[in-house]
């Protein structure tokens, strides 16, 4: 009958090292937030990107859906190209300040395709990201 006792504490130690487990990597867990925005060119062409924009831990995904997005643009190599550049910025929130931000521009959704740019930073802190496009 001993070993019944010693299985009962082996069978509660485990579920308490699982329970323990998930609210630790749940506060690990980026969200992040994919609209596309459309760049109008100086010479008037019009071209849609991704910015991916995310933060550090879930709990401020409404914060990350609300980034402020805005971009500048220039022309380059004789009006052939244009530089753009994203600002990003994820406001503080009722969970947080200056939690650890990101993004990402790219052709397609989600970060793929061709990735023009790619920052990291912090909420309340505008980030920025330069890049051209192949279109004047």
């Amino acid at each position: 009958m001993k070993w019944k006792g010693s299985l009962l504490s082996v069978l509660l130690a485990a579920l308490l090292l699982v329970g323990i487990a998930p609210g630790v990597t749940a506060m690990e867990e980026w969200c992040e937030d994919d609209p596309p925005v459309v760049i109008t060119t100086p010479g008037g062409a019009s071209v849609p990107v991704y910015v991916t924009s995310g933060a550090l831990g879930v709990e401020h995904l409404p914060a990350v859906q609300l980034a402020q997005i805005s971009y500048t643009v220039k022309p380059v190599q004789g009006g052939q190209a244009t530089q753009v550049t994203m600002h990003v910025l994820i406001q503080n929130d009722v969970f947080g300040s200056n939690y650890q931000t990101r993004s990402t521009v790219s052709v397609l959704p989600w970060g793929t395709g061709t990735v023009y740019a790619s920052t990291g930073g912090h909420a309340g802190q505008t980030m920025d990201m330069t890049f051209q496009l192949g279109v004047g």
